[in-house]
């Protein structure tokens, strides 16, 4: 009789060489719960059932008391040439997990793999978890060159979750790490997009500028794509600078560097950035933001994710409010509703405050003004000083406005929206 954990263990090895899921083994013949127990231990394998496997996963019963011939690179090998991605993440998982025979080395390439496949694939649960094993293992490695771009990597994907400290603390190590052992430019320009979008977030802005010029001074001969995200990252620090100006000379160079048909992805993101940035300057340039909308709506039905659906909408609304159309931007931002808490703070923070400049002007003022007020408190105590001296001005405009807005009457008697007119009321 096969003894376990051992058999179990052979038998999770055997179905990983094969790149086979547990589900795509189990077959009609056996639960996908009664194979999970078998590999984990937790049951002894009966005769007909290590009969059944060795059927379907193409060996004889005698494998599963024989040890592993295939070595790691070799496991590492046939996962990146793959015919699909589950095959992929299979292997590639199993070599992460291969404590006792898989190198370090290997174990942190299978990881990397791993975390850019989960990535593309949209497993973000999966995709951080990778990345928090390739820090453990950069370390344990000590390989200047991993331990970068393993900080890069977790850094992106905590930047992402608004975890803007833990960030910057990954960043700003990784940037120590590319200075004291002059690594190669690539990887100091990377380092310097991830610690300079961080800083921005975490309030320390002068360094930013600082590392701004640093990454400028590195740009010639970079990259395309890494010289469009350095200017949409130069873009980012000028808004927060105060130099509307300087940031859409920078969106404008990025525009026309990036063509649609290396990264439709991209090329949508930065017509979704520089719209904004637009729609933020004073006055709006509210026809240029309107056909960057129009460019990034044909692209949105093609690539776009759910989330990109919602800061569509956002964009949208900012952008009705701006042309006057009231009731179009009250209706966009009702469609949003509730899932603005998947924007970035500052762009949440921004719809929220639209939201409440449109109860003013509806008549609600008692609801919006001290919503506003609320609003611009939480991003002074979040560090946006810009943001909170913007949002303090948006409400001074409203309160403003609604002096030459008189609301429609609706049915019932409620209003409905503000109206457009040189009238005052009285």
């Amino acid at each position: 009789m096969l003894e376990q954990p051992r058999f179990g263990q052979r038998l999770r090895e055997l179905r990983l060489q094969r790149g086979l899921s547990q589900a795509a083994l189990v077959g009609v013949g056996m639960s996908a719960g009664y194979l999970s127990r078998l590999e984990s231990g937790l049951r002894p394998p009966t005769s007909t059932a290590v009969e059944y496997l060795a059927d379907r996963i193409g060996v004889p019963v005698g494998a599963f008391e024989e040890s592993p011939a295939v070595p790691s690179d070799v496991e590492v090998v046939k996962a990146l040439s793959a015919p699909d991605e589950e095959s992929a993440g299979t292997l590639l998982a199993a070599v992460a997990d291969d404590g006792r025979r898989a190198a370090p080395a290997l174990r942190w390439l299978a990881l990397w793999q791993l975390a850019q496949l989960r990535g593309q694939q949209g497993r973000s649960a999966e995709e951080g978890e990778a990345a928090q094993r390739l820090l453990r293992i950069s370390d344990e490695l000590d390989v200047p060159e991993l331990q970068v771009r393993s900080r890069i990597l977790q850094a992106r994907l905590l930047r992402a979750r608004s975890d803007m400290a833990t960030a910057y603390t990954l960043a700003a190590e990784a940037h120590a790490l590319v200075t004291r052992h002059r690594l190669q430019a690539t990887d100091l320009l990377r380092v310097l997009l991830v610690l300079i979008s961080t800083e921005v977030e975490v309030g320390r802005v002068p360094d930013a500028l600082v590392h701004l010029s640093e990454l400028e001074e590195s740009l010639p001969g970079a990259p395309d794509r890494i010289a469009v995200d350095a200017l949409w990252t130069s873009a980012n620090v000028l808004v927060r600078h105060g130099d509307f100006a300087g940031a859409a000379a920078r969106l404008q160079d990025a525009l026309a560097r990036h063509d649609s048909r290396t990264d439709l992805t991209l090329w949508l993101r930065l017509r979704f950035a520089a719209a904004s940035l637009y729609l933020q300057m004073t006055p709006p340039r509210v026809g240029e933001a309107e056909r960057l909308m129009g460019e990034a709506e044909a692209a949105l039905r093609l690539v776009g994710t759910e989330q990109q659906q919602i800061e569509f909408q956002v964009i949208m609304a900012h952008l009705r409010f701006a042309q006057g159309r009231l009731q179009d931007a009250e209706e966009l931002c009702a469609a949003v509703g509730g899932r603005a808490r998947s924007l970035a703070l500052r762009d949440r923070i921004r719809f929220e405050v639209l939201v409440n400049r449109i109860r003013i002007l509806s008549g609600l003022g008692e609801v919006g003004v001290p919503a506003i007020e609320d609003l611009a408190r939480q991003a002074h105590d979040a560090a946006n000083a810009d943001l909170a001296a913007e949002i303090w001005r948006s409400l001074a405009e409203t309160l403003a406005s609604g002096q030459s807005l008189r609301p429609r009457s609706g049915v019932g008697g409620q209003s409905t929206g503000p109206e457009c007119t040189t009238e005052r009321d009285g």
